[in-house]
């Protein structure tokens, strides 16, 4: 199953490269929003410094967290 896929998601993870919205992913639970983001974050960590990260945890119209990396 997709994580887009729910019929009722609480909470998005979005991670932007650039600017960019490059994936955007939903889970039901705060458990699974948090392992999602700390993923993302650990994704984004070892990518190209050369372009800049950035990763969201939305619950609903709420920002819970938030994650920058800058480009150098």
């Amino acid at each position: 199953m997709e994580a887009d896929d729910l019929k009722s998601p609480s909470f998005r993870i979005l991670t932007y490269r650039d600017g960019q919205d490059v994936i955007t992913e939903t889970v039901e639970t705060p458990e699974a929003a948090r392992i999602r983001f700390a993923s993302a974050v650990d994704l984004c960590r070892t990518r190209d410094d050369a372009h800049a990260h950035r990763v969201e945890l939305w619950q609903g119209a709420q920002l819970l967290d938030t994650w920058t990396g800058k480009a150098a």
